[in-house]
């Protein structure tokens, strides 16, 4: 390709640069692109205004043609080339290119800051897999750039879905911590419950955090659980009984463990919802005592 004249950059803040043209035209990362400079594009894609950026790659710490990184600013080179984008010359191990760019242009996201500093802990090899058979982000990029080694923009597009599921991901996990603030604490048969209703349903694992043994939801759907601790003595089958009777017509299931009472799952939608508001299944749990 043409590589676009050189255009001095003129003072001021970051954002003033880059508002020198609508829409950056070229966006420049490295040959057999890592997960710091696949997050640092995506972030450019996403939330930067750079979604038609066409993709180039050189060989790791070059820049496009030759010229200064930040020259020209319809040309953004992230994790290569010395310019803004690249930590490389800073010393710094809570810094990757990923980072530069959140705090140019996403800085108040949580769940981009939370990805981010994921991207930052494995770039600055701070963070690891506990388990190295377990696949990985880092070990689907490496098998992606084994498939498409003469073409890092295969490896880029192939990625860059994955990390918009990693961000709706995030974006749940901060709801859930809003909703759980919110939370309803209650007395079991076999310890502390906690019921939490939120869009998504919450999230039993931080339930079981702080010390629930018993985890009550509802979503914004209407659909309803009790999950209990894998290792746990509780038995829902006396609350499944209540159940059938008081909200009767409810699709309500009891898996064979008993610790697992649904009404409704992405994987198997109800066909009659529970009527019940989440205070009074939790009434029916305490009930239990």
């Amino acid at each position: 390709m043409r590589v676009p004249r050189t255009v001095p950059r003129a003072a001021g803040t970051w954002k003033e640069f880059w508002s020198v043209v609508e829409q950056p035209s070229v966006l420049v990362g490295h040959f057999a692109p890592d997960l710091d400079c696949i997050t640092a594009i995506w972030l450019l894609k996403r939330f930067a205004n750079a979604e038609g950026a066409e993709l180039q790659f050189v060989p790791s710490g070059q820049t496009l043609g030759g010229f200064p990184a930040d020259s020209n600013p319809s040309v953004i080179h992230v994790d290569t080339g010395g310019g803004r984008f690249d930590h490389h010359q800073r010393s710094s191990t809570e810094l990757c290119a990923a980072e530069l760019v959140r705090r140019a242009f996403i800085p108040n996201d949580t769940a981009i800051k939370k990805i981010v500093y994921h991207v930052c802990q494995i770039d600055n090899a701070r963070q690891t897999s506990s388990d190295p058979s377990c696949l990985n982000v880092t070990a689907l990029i490496a098998g992606y750039n084994q498939i498409y080694p003469d073409s890092p923009a295969e490896v880029v597009a192939a990625m860059l879905p994955n990390l918009d599921a990693w961000y709706r991901y995030e974006q749940c996990q901060a709801q859930a911590l809003q909703a759980f603030a919110q939370r309803i604490e209650f007395d079991t048969p076999w310890g502390m419950g906690i019921a939490v209703e939120s869009e998504t349903g919450g999230s039993s694992t931080m339930a079981y955090s702080y010390g629930a043994v018993l985890y009550a939801y509802r979503d914004a759907r209407g659909w309803m659980g009790i999950a209990a601790q894998s290792r746990s003595a509780v038995d829902l089958s006396r609350v499944y009984a209540e159940l059938c009777v008081i909200d009767a017509g409810a699709d309500w299931y009891l898996h064979p463990n008993r610790r697992l009472l649904l009404c409704g799952t992405a994987k198997s939608p109800p066909r009659s919802p529970s009527r019940l508001s989440l205070v009074e299944l939790v009434a029916v749990i305490e009930n239990q005592r």
